[in-house]
């Protein structure tokens, strides 16, 4: 089994190598899976015509576990590239992740969540930086739809300004699944956004804005886990946002 599981796990090193990318496109649920170990990778590549908004590049490498049945904790390595020619790829944070799940699904109205980071930087001047908020869902009428609520602030030596909000929205239409055995694929969208500093959000236009269709799947009995995976185009909504991002997250998850 051990010899079944090294291609997977060194396939998804290989990817976190290649393809270096930005933690801001996942969106969280308030799911907790206690045992459960996890190696994943998210990433985006964005493009846009003018150079100076394009080739973003950011991408990151976790380690999860569930702790308990309702604590969820990851060690993230996170490298960005930002836009325009010419620039380089960074190991810039390495962060401490935790999500707490509060409710069990479908126990009422809401599913509810709660999300904290930490991330250290690891670039000289650069400053820490923390992420919290709720992590709720609602399913009815054959979808799930999950949002996230978060502030972030820099804090530390080189900390500036004020905190900041963020959201990402996600709808997955359950009802149009489609399985293919040991595996399945269920359509949806995302949408990303980032009004930036709390009492100072700038106008609609000049805030980062991005949506589009998604694909969400996994694949089972792989070596003694799975393999969850989705993907997609996010389409630049204001002008602050590149015209096209391409998103993608892996996730192989092992049970104890």
């Amino acid at each position: 089994m051990k010899f079944r599981l090294f291609p997977t796990l060194a396939a998804v090193f290989v990817l976190a190598a290649s393809f270096p990318a930005r933690a801001d496109f996942k969106v969280w649920t308030p799911d907790v899976n206690q045992g459960e170990f996890a190696i994943e990778n998210v990433g985006d590549l964005g493009f846009d015509p003018m150079r100076d908004r394009s080739h973003e590049l950011s991408q990151t490498l976790e380690f999860e576990y569930g702790l308990t049945r309702w604590w969820q904790t990851e060690l993230e390595f996170e490298f960005n590239r930002d836009a325009g020619k010419g620039n380089r790829t960074h190991f810039d944070q390495l962060t401490l992740e935790n999500l707490f799940q509060f409710t069990e699904r479908g126990e009422y109205w809401l599913d509810a969540g709660f999300f904290w980071e930490y991330g250290h930087a690891m670039l000289k001047g650069n400053p820490d930086e923390t992420t919290f908020g709720p992590v709720l869902r609602k399913d009815f009428w054959g979808t799930s739809n999950s949002i996230n609520l978060f502030i972030s602030k820099d804090i530390g030596t080189n900390a500036s300004g004020r905190p900041s909000f963020q959201y990402a929205w996600e709808t997955r239409f359950d009802f149009a699944q489609v399985n293919f055995g040991r595996s399945y694929v269920t359509p949806g969208f995302q949408i990303y956004g980032e009004p930036g500093q709390i009492g100072h959000f700038p106008k609609f236009n000049m805030q980062d804005t991005r949506g589009g269709p998604q694909l969400f799947g996994k694949i089972f009995d792989i070596g003694p886990g799975a393999l969850n995976w989705n993907g997609g185009v996010l389409f630049g909504m204001t002008s602050a946002a590149p015209q096209v991002t391409l998103r993608w997250q892996a996730e192989y998850e092992v049970h104890f």
